[in-house]
């Protein structure tokens, strides 16, 4: 074997592999696209929507909603946010974002077991559930989930971003939003799912080196009290 050969063959096994993950959703419905991106180290992930500013990040077990205002970033914790619409509001989440948030338990959702599926290639098991539509609570809809580990992460970034959004129509929907988020987690309980009744469907999930920069707070959290300040000047109902 040639010196070349031999050299070339060291760099390609020096190089780095691409630790981190990007998966794509496709929805019937705002947000037409979304997009996961999982860091190197599987500790941190960015939500977003291809096209505008606002994201979201989690690190560790919290998700931060950052937005522009004024030309500069905007940072507020999900959990923040809730507490700080149960002071200016009647409460309603109280300690569904606690340490114990995770364990209250509301209507359980009726899900059957339905067979197996492929969506974007990866294997899922498919589960008939009804209880999602208030309008039809005896409809079963399918949801398409997968066990595999490495999506794991997605799986969770996914429900906490769907979560923040839920927290955020609190002033239009009232107690309705704590008990779709109670109902959200009992869903992705199931798995992490990569198909929804035809709301959202997973279409591509790659493999990508993630700058650690995209996975980093880029201003200071707002404080509960900021945030309450800041709801009593926007009304928010």
């Amino acid at each position: 074997m040639s010196r070349l050969l031999v050299l070339a063959c060291a760099l390609l096994a020096a190089s780095p592999a691409a630790g981190g993950t990007r998966a794509t959703y496709n929805g019937t419905s705002e947000p037409r696209e979304l997009v996961v991106e999982i860091a190197d180290n599987g500790g941190a992930a960015r939500v977003s929507v291809p096209g505008r500013d606002d994201y979201g990040l989690m690190l560790g077990d919290q998700f931060y909603l950052v937005k522009p205002q004024d030309g500069k970033p905007q940072v507020a914790r999900v959990a923040d946010v809730a507490a700080a619409l149960d002071r200016v509001m009647p409460p309603i989440f109280k300690n569904l974002f606690g340490a114990v948030g995770g364990a209250i338990k509301d209507t359980p959702l009726y899900a059957v077991r339905g067979g197996s599926k492929t969506v974007a290639g990866i294997a899922g098991e498919v589960w008939l559930v009804k209880g999602l539509d208030d309008e039809k609570p005896d409809a079963a809809a399918e949801v398409v989930v997968s066990h595999d580990p490495a999506l794991a992460p997605v799986g969770r970034a996914l429900a906490a971003f769907l979560e923040s959004s839920m927290v955020m129509m609190r002033p239009l929907i009232g107690s309705g939003a704590a008990m779709m988020v109670r109902q959200n987690r009992q869903l992705f309980a199931l798995g992490t799912p990569i198909a929804s009744a035809d709301r959202f469907t997973l279409t591509k999930v790659e493999s990508v080196a993630e700058p650690a920069s995209r996975f980093v707070l880029p201003a200071r959290t707002a404080t509960v009290d900021e945030l309450v300040a800041e709801m009593k000047i926007t009304p928010t109902n």
